[in-house]
């Protein structure tokens, strides 16, 4: 998926869970789960975040490791030591998730359980493509009919 699809994602996935956590920060809450959107790129050298964090995409394969979720543990344990809280933990393990889970819906697909195994789940949208386009418009009318159902 591309950039601001993740981000759409996000961003609806957002709005649900605000709902359902009720956090004391509903700002904070939305950016962490933006940010967490965005973070499992940082293996690709050209993406948004990745291209700030080079050496890490020397290091990993794209789609491999920080696409798998047996990152999302480790992710947790880096959070907590180095903010020593766990406040950021749940949005950014949301919004990281929500990003797992539309690669796995691309042709390129993720694999779930990388480096213990190479089974890829693969979809059926092609990343750029007309397909992807229409999910992203999809997400926007929804996040919209969201943001209005909740003040109305």
């Amino acid at each position: 998926m591309m950039f601001k699809t993740h981000l759409a994602l996000a961003f609806l996935t957002g709005l649900f869970s605000i709902e359902i956590f009720n956090p004391a920060n509903q700002i904070l809450f939305m950016l962490l789960i933006l940010f967490g959107g965005l973070l499992p790129d940082i293996d690709h050298p050209k993406s948004k975040i990745g291209r700030y964090f080079k050496p890490i995409s020397f290091l990993f394969e794209h789609r491999g490791f920080f696409h798998s979720f047996l990152f999302l543990p480790i992710l947790s344990l880096l959070i907590y030591i180095l903010l020593k809280t766990n406040t950021f933990t749940l949005p950014i393990l949301i919004g990281y998730s929500s990003h797992l889970i539309s690669d796995a819906i691309t042709k390129e697909g993720i694999m779930p359980l990388h480096p213990l195994s190479k089974f890829r789940i693969k979809g059926f949208i092609y990343t750029g493509k007309m397909l992807e386009f229409t999910l992203f418009i999809l997400l926007l009318v929804l996040s919209v009919w969201k943001l209005f159902s909740v003040t109305m």
